[in-house]
């Protein structure tokens, strides 16, 4: 009897050695599985994150439909949608710098060439502005100057129309009295230029927000009755931008 006890003790000890095995692999296989589960799920939910980026910063559309309005406005008559439009698309575009770095650079450059009256070097500078960002009523504004002190006188006023055009559409984006109507605007150095400009100097300048939307309130004065008053420029393509290419930057 004693024998055959342990006979069946060594068996059941056997068979449940064999069992905590066979549970033991069961849970490598269940955590193996469940790893590689969460790597598909974390590169499924990566994917989709850059395919949601691509859609809301689709760059190639975005580009192509600056070049073709550029390309309208460097032939054919134009109408106010379209200088709306490309003030919106801008932003969008791999052009596009939230800092306008080329543009300040150069605007420096065609300004100091103005006061030196070398009007080859202004319109080198402004050729490069524009390129850069054909929007820029900067650009504009000294290719106009440039043009006409050179005696170009077509190609001045083509500049002129083009400049109006901006300005015009800039305000077409609001009145600039409030937040709720304030000024679209891609760039500091146009917020700058749009002021003077239309006249004014800027006194003083704050960032507000509006329904989270950025916003600068820049007070202007007028320098003939000095009367002061505050104008909001939405600056969100900057902000937006901005935040864009920092998390493109560290991808």
């Amino acid at each position: 009897m004693l024998n055959s006890f342990s006979t069946m003790t060594k068996v059941f000890f056997i068979t449940i050695l064999t069992l905590v095995i066979s549970s033991c692999g069961s849970t490598d296989e269940t955590t193996q599985s469940s790893s590689v589960e969460t790597h598909n799920q974390a590169a499924l939910v990566k994917e989709q994150q850059r395919e949601a980026k691509q859609h809301i910063l689709d760059y190639a559309k975005a580009d192509a439909d600056y070049h073709a309005l550029v390309a309208k406005f460097n032939g054919e008559e134009v109408q106010a949608i379209d200088f709306d439009a490309i003030l919106r698309i801008y932003p969008l575009t791999t052009k596009y710098s939230p800092y306008g770095n080329v543009e300040q650079a150069q605007k420096l450059v065609a300004f100091a060439s103005m006061e030196e009256k070398n009007w080859d070097a202004c319109l080198h500078a402004t050729k490069l502005i524009l390129e850069e960002n054909y929007t820029s009523i900067t650009g504009h504004y000294g290719a106009l100057a440039c043009h006409f002190e050179s005696g170009q006188q077509e190609n001045g006023e083509y500049h002129n129309a083009m400049l109006d055009g901006f300005i015009d559409a800039i305000w077409r984006s609001g009145d600039g009295k409030t937040p709720a109507t304030a000024f679209y605007i891609t760039s500091t150095n146009d917020l700058y230029a749009f002021v003077q400009l239309n006249g004014m100097v800027a006194i003083g300048q704050s960032l507000v927000y509006y329904e989270q939307r950025p916003m600068n309130a820049i007070k202007v004065q007028d320098p003939q009755t000095k009367q002061q008053s505050t104008w909001y420029f939405e600056v969100t393509a900057q902000f937006r931008r901005g935040i864009f290419d920092d998390i493109e930057s560290r991808r």
